[in-house]
């Protein structure tokens, strides 16, 4: 491995060469928020390097809060997402400390090295360490005073909430004259502020939302706390937070025991707080701690100075769920007109497989071979001795997708037929038998195609609506009717009858909903059938749900039969 951890936190080179990546990569660590119940589990059970900076993490917290709580127990060994407690304000920031750590670790093994760091608020301290501007015992201990401190005033009548506008928009439209009771604490990039404040207040601003804006988004942060506003010079919380941190000076770290990695150590630092490059002359001491804690997060400024710089074409983000990409797309598309567009790239996605996405990442950032050959020394899947004879050298040269055979174009056709979409919930036509048609569609409430049925709901459960039922068969009816020669003549009537909506099927953005529409001919039938996450690609059919049925009538001037076209 590129380093292993010693005793403390020592990190060795290994003898192993290091080559830098032709793209220039930003780390981003981003903030408070997007933790979730076992993340990073999978990566803590099957990559050693991430295991054992969980486990000095954790050795780190239970030294300053004395055995409070362990990170080992909340973030690996709690056994259901109901006695989790990786949501709460005193305990959220270390877990995601710890993760941001130890992807970077994973990453820095592979020889996947940063030429900038940027943070956002509660990332702020991974990155101080990262970029050894901190040791590990110093952030640890910014990270556990931070969230002490702040947590005074956690439930004690503040609130945050997110909006796509611009601040002058903001502070011009919404904020006059109470800018005492609500201030804007968060700008991500030129759409995207958030507002903190007094509840009630915040309340009273996303109901003129909801009358006056009813086509902005608009969100209210789940953490009922006002980070970063005037609320927070409450409770003393800017005293202890000095004198808790009056012995941190946050220079450049010198001393090699106590480094993260000297590669990262070289990359340009970017703050939030100041809006730009951080420079040795600015001290990352109690002082700046507590501006993180207070003063407005400008991420959008610090995105626009990579920009000027030309710093990086590449954001890796380094947390449990991605939350900033948009924000970074964002200030590029609107304040930067000659640079094109970077590429994005996320570490972890809530529940899905962590190994998967971290490496899906990692091939879309590089095909080159000094890094795969690192991450498949990684691997330990033979013992270290006379390994090196089971195995070809990698190969040196990109995989060339062209084609290598001749295809017919008729054969080609036919081969892609069922692979192309026509319709964005109806999906892809199947090849099966001459009887009967059948899509099939995945339902997924996060990407933009299917993003508006979230806005279909009922007592807080996100419905598929009734009408979609009918858009699905209505669109697959008129894909068996469309042909060639029907062009000029005029449209049909389709009629449905005996319609039967059997059950309701409730979506969630955590899970994707497989959608089987089926017509069956000759008894014109149509049939819409429903399997979750943890079914598909299990066709078995008592695992499937009927969720939707009817009769088909089709009114042509000259009747027609309805025939299955052949495919």
């Amino acid at each position: 491995m590129l380093f292993l951890l010693k005793k403390h936190y020592q990190i060795s080179q290994s003898s192993r060469p290091t080559k830098s990546l032709a793209q220039k990569i930003c780390f981003v660590f981003s903030g408070q928020s997007p933790q979730w119940w076992a993340m990073g589990r999978q990566l803590y059970e099957n990559e050693p390097l991430f295991n054992k900076w969980i486990n000095l993490i954790d050795g780190e917290i239970t030294k300053i809060n004395n055995g409070e709580w362990r990170l080992l127990e909340e973030l690996i060994k709690k056994k259901n997402e109901q006695e989790s407690r990786t949501n709460d304000t005193n305990i959220g920031q270390p877990p995601l400390f710890a993760i941001r750590v130890a992807l970077a670790a994973l990453l820095v093994s592979w020889n996947i090295y940063p030429s900038s760091i940027i943070s956002h608020s509660a990332g702020d301290q991974a990155d101080a360490f990262v970029a050894d501007r901190l040791s590990l015992e110093e952030a640890v201990r910014v990270v556990y005073h931070r969230l002490r401190l702040q947590n005074r005033n956690t439930r004690q009548g503040g609130r945050m909430l997110a909006v796509s506008m611009s601040e002058e928009e903001v502070e011009n439209k919404l904020l006059k004259s109470i800018e005492h009771l609500a201030c804007i604490t968060v700008v991500n990039s030129p759409r995207s502020v958030t507002i903190s404040g007094n509840e009630k207040t915040i309340d009273k601003i996303q109901q003129i939302f909801s009358i006056f804006y009813p086509n902005v988004f608009k969100a209210c942060v789940r953490i009922k706390n006002a980070f970063h506003s005037y609320q927070m010079n409450r409770f003393d919380i800017e005293k202890d937070m000095l004198l808790s941190l009056e012995d941190i000076r946050g220079y450049s770290i010198k001393e090699q025991k106590q480094t993260f990695n000297p590669i990262c150590a070289q990359a340009k630092l970017y703050s939030s707080i100041i809006g730009e490059q951080m420079n040795d002359n600015i001290l990352l001491d109690g002082q700046y701690w507590w501006s993180n804690v207070r003063q407005v997060v400008r991420f959008y400024d610090a995105i626009a100075a990579i920009i000027k710089d030309e710093a990086a074409n590449v954001f890796l983000e380094i947390s449990s769920h991605p939350v900033l990409g948009t924000s970074i797309r964002e200030c590029y598309v609107l304040t930067n007109q000659q640079q094109s567009s970077p590429l994005i790239l996320l570490t972890l996605i809530r529940k899905e497989n962590e190994q998967i996405t971290l490496l899906t990442s990692l091939a879309q950032l590089t095909t080159l071979s000094h890094v795969w050959q690192q991450y498949f020394h990684t691997r330990q899947i033979l013992p270290l001795k006379n390994h090196e004879e089971y195995f070809d050298n990698f190969p040196l040269y990109k995989f060339h997708l062209s084609p290598c055979w001749y295809e017919s174009k008729g054969s080609s056709i036919q081969r892609l037929a069922n692979r192309i979409p026509t319709h964005p919930l109806l999906g892809i036509r199947q090849l099966n038998d001459q009887t009967s048609a059948t899509w099939k569609s995945l339902i997924n409430i996060n990407v933009p195609q299917h993003s508006f049925l979230k806005d279909h709901k009922s007592q807080d459960a996100i419905l598929f609506p009734a009408v979609a039922y009918l858009e699905l068969a209505t669109a697959a009816s008129q894909q068996l009717l469309s042909s060639k020669e029907d062009d000029q003549q005029q449209q049909p009537t389709i009629i449905f009858e005996d319609i039967n909506f059997t059950k309701a099927l409730i979506l969630n953005e955590h899970e994707l909903v497989e959608v089987f529409t089926q017509i069956i001919m000759p008894m014109r039938e149509w049939y819409i059938i429903f399997c979750n996450q943890d079914n598909l690609n299990k066709y078995l059919l008592n695992q499937f749900t009927l969720h939707a049925q009817g009769k088909i009538e089709i009114n042509f001037k000259e009747q027609k039969s309805l025939t299955i076209p052949n495919t």
